[in-house]
Formats: C-alpha cells, structure tokens, sequence
C-alpha cells in the first residue's frame, strides 16, 4: 500500500497467547472503544489467567471501580448489551440493569426498552427511575421466587387475594420485610445445605446482584463467603426431558445432552486439574454453582499464587473468623456507646490523647519533625501507627502545634463575613499583628481608589442632573404660562 520496501518493526518470539493479549489491549486504546467492547475486552484477560481487576486497573491506568463497572456489562442479555453498544441507553442505566438476572432483563426489554414498546418505554428515562420501576414491578413478583409459597397463598398481603378475579401466577407480595425475611431464611438454609453436602466449594457474592442478609448471615455463622471482583460464569444446567414444545426430535435432545456431559466433563477435568475454581454464589434470590479460571502470575512475580492445602485453607478460614469478632465488636459498639450518659464523668487524660490522635490528620508537614517524625513526601500524612506513637508521650509544646495547626486547617472554610472568617482575623491578630494590618492596607488603598473613582462619577452624574433639571425648569413655566392664556378667554365666554 505504501509502496515501501523496507518499514521500521520489532520483532519478537511470543506465545499465542501474549500475542491475543497485546492484540485486545491495543484495541483499548482506541478512543471509539465501546463499553461492551471494554467489558467482553477486560473479561477475555481475566479469562486468560492472566490478570484480575487489580492487574487490569493497573495497567489500563483506571481505578478498580472503573473496571468492575465494566465487568458488570458481561451479565447483560444481547439485546440490551446492543442498545448500550449504540447509546440508546446510558451507562448509568445499564449498570442498574446489570444487577438483576436474564429472566428480569428479558422481561424488562421485552416490555420496556423494546422499540414497539410506545406506551410502556424506559428510554430516555434517568438511572434512578428505572431502578426505581424495575424495584416496583420486578422485585416483590412472588414467581421469582424460589422458597416456598404455600403461606403465601392464603396471605392477606398476597395481591391475589386483593382481587376478585386475578390473572393467575403467584401473585405480587405487599409486605416487604416478610418477603425479604422469607428470601433470606431460604437461601442460608440452602447455602448451609450446600455446604454440608460439598465442603469444598466455597461460597461468594459478586459486587451486584447479592443478597447482603444473608452474607450477613453465613459470615456470622462462621462461614466465609468470597467477594468476587470479577464476574463468574454460571454452571451449565442440565437440559430437561424433551417436550414437544422445546424439541422437534428426541435426537435433538440428545444432541444437547451430549453437549451438557462435554461441558461438565471439561469443567471437572479444568477444575481437577487447578485451572479453575468451583463457587457457590450467593445472588438475590437463588444461590447457584458457577466457576471462575484461576489467575497466574510470571514466576518472578511477587503475587505469586501459592495453592493452598485443605489445613491451609481451614485456618485461613479460623483466622478470618476471629477478625469478623473484632469488626462485629467494633460496629455494636459504635451503635451502644451512643446509648450512654457521660456528661457526669470527669474528662481523662485518656481521652484527652484520643482528642489529639484525631487533631494529628491537620498537622502541617512542616511541623512532622517537631513531634519526631522524619523526612516524608510532602504529600503522605501520617500513618495510625505514627499518631499513636506521637499522643504516647505530647509535650505542651507539641500540644500547642497540633491544636493550631487543626484551627489553621478549619480556617480554610472562612469567606466574607461569615463567623469563621471573624475567629481567623481574631487568630491573625494575636499571632501576626503586623502582617495583618499590612494585609488590611494593602486592600484598604485598593479600596480607596475606586472608592475615589466612584465619588467623581457620583459628582459628575450630580451636575448632569442638576443641569437637566434647570434646562426642563423654563420649559415648563412656559407650559404653564400658556394653560393661563388658554383660561382666560373661556372665563370671559362665561362672563358674557
């Protein structure tokens, strides 16, 4: 095409797989780059083992909510997926879509966002709208359920039994907390059933789409339950008996078969082989089996992946359920304190070092030395462990630096005539007189000479007015002289 015979290049011995990497991270770098494109984009590296959202962030230059926003997208039916790939839906809409699963995507396309859907359509409408008619139409339909329903239908909440003629199906429910509560009862039964019968799957919950109760719940139990920063593909489901509705041919469901038992076949023997890792996910309203590829490192990395024994992994397990004491002490904690009367107490000498420990994030960076902290970067701040070690053992010196380095921080929220702004000219006056008044004069001539420039066009507008009014003055005496002339010959008439 160039007609070149020579052209520059660089040429290197890659595997086939590093060459696939180089070639969808170049396509990134375009700056037409859809977000469909970037999520399938950023969920092929993940897939490769290679990278997770941490890798991905770090050398997209993007910050992990950015990529996880991204991932999400993978969870969307094509349909909407392709109205998000030609903007006739925004991010911000697609993202609340993403968090419910394929049924209610479908649903919500078909009746919504569909574009023969005139009368009912979503489009156009804001992010908060249509999380707020997908939680109203979607979330209380007693059909997406999964826990058991016979209560429910002789419930008086039950929008069957509202009606006198209803549409069939389950029904909507019209008491919220006894939904959720039934929702959560089922699925920790169901996740602690799972796990009795395959302890060594273990559980987790993807950044949407989670039910928080009941992870609440298994980790208070003793259970730990994975955060996922990458989304998991679900188990394949195993094709039912064939139904003359589904299936033309009984052939045909044994081609479908075949295709579930290879699938399966090649998950256990990827799994088996540590390639892949088993989940039990914890979504909304179902808990299900899906699997995510492992991600490698080089061997000279320092996140090398170490696999971990069965031991391993239960005292990892112990450790982490002896943290989940301390953040549970800590979280009861901040709610009862608030319930206790102290103002009888006398004020400690514990509590006054607690009052500095917070007073430290104001410390200037010029004063780090005093309080016996070295040279740092003049854009850290001082570490918890650094605080602590200061408060131990405060001189009055020390004391006096932290607290007006703490007012000289609040100060900053002074404007015009505001109180703080009264507080910061009193504090200049006790600890800068001189600068103060040079500050205040400084305004003050500026002040000055607009204040003198205003006076002389006030005078100049006066004299302009004065003159007018004297120009107008014999005008309207001759007015008047004349409406006397025009008087007298009608006082005359009358006369005579």
């Amino acid at each position: 095409m160039a007609k070149l015979e020579e052209i520059p290049a660089i040429v290197m011995e890659i595997s086939d797989e590093v060459a696939e990497e180089m070639a969808v991270t170049e396509n990134l770098q375009r700056k037409d780059v859809t977000p469909i494109e970037e999520a399938n984009a950023y969920q092929k590296l993940i897939d490769s083992g290679r990278h997770d959202v941490q890798s991905l962030a770090v050398q997209f230059g993007k910050n992990e909510n950015y990529i996880r926003t991204r991932l999400k997208f993978v969870s969307l039916i094509p349909e909407i997926a392709q109205l998000l790939e030609h903007d006739e839906i925004t991010i911000s809409v697609a993202s609340e879509i993403c968090r419910y699963g394929e049924d209610i995507q479908k649903d919500v396309y078909d009746k919504h966002l569909k574009e023969d859907a005139l009368h009912h359509s979503w489009r156009g409408m804001k992010a908060t709208e249509v999380a707020r008619n997908i939680e109203r139409q979607y979330t209380t339909d007693l059909e997406r359920y999964a826990f058991d329903k016979t209560l429910c239908l002789s419930c008086p909440h039950n929008t069957n039994n509202m009606v006198l003629f209803c549409e069939g199906g389950c029904g909507n429910c019209a008491n919220r907390t006894c939904l959720a509560e039934m929702n959560a009862a089922y699925l920790t039964e169901k996740a602690v059933r799972l796990m009795e019968e395959r302890p060594d799957v273990p559980l987790c919950h993807e950044n949407a789409n989670y039910n928080e109760i009941v992870v609440e719940r298994l980790t208070a139990m003793g259970y730990e339950v994975e955060r996922l920063n990458c989304y998991a593909k679900a188990y394949p489901e195993q094709p039912e008996a064939p139904l003359k509705d589904d299936y033309d041919t009984a052939e045909e469901y044994e081609q479908e078969l075949n295709d579930y038992t290879e699938e399966c076949e090649e998950i256990r023997t990827r799994c088996e082989a540590g390639e892949i890792t088993l989940y039990f996910r914890v979504e909304s309203k179902d808990i299900v089996l899906c699997y995510m590829t492992k991600v490698t490192y080089d061997s000279n990395s320092t996140n090398q992946e170490q696999t971990l024994s069965p031991m391993e992994k239960l005292e990892k397990q112990d450790k982490r359920n002896k943290e989940i004491v301390l953040e549970k002490t800590v979280e009861d904690t901040k709610k009862r304190i608030l319930e206790v009367d102290m103002s009888e107490c006398k004020f400690g000498q514990d509590e006054d070092k607690m009052i500095y420990f917070f007073l430290l994030s104001s410390l200037r960076n010029e004063h780090f030395e005093v309080v016996g902290i070295g040279e740092k970067k003049t854009y850290c701040h001082l570490t918890d462990e650094e605080k602590i070690n200061i408060i131990a053992n405060l001189t009055s010196k020390q004391k006096a630096i932290i607290r007006r380095d703490f007012l000289i921080a609040n100060f900053k929220n002074a404007y015009g005539n505001n109180a703080i702004a009264s507080l910061l000219l009193d504090f200049a006056q006790k600890h800068m007189p001189d600068l103060l008044a040079d500050i205040k004069n400084g305004h003050n001539e500026v002040y000055e000479k607009r204040h003198q420039r205003i006076e002389e066009k006030k005078a100049v507008l006066l004299v302009q007015e004065q003159a007018k009014q004297e120009a107008e003055q014999p005008d309207k005496q001759q007015s008047e002289v004349g409406m006397q002339t025009e008087e007298q010959p009608q006082e005359e008439d009358i006369a005579a």
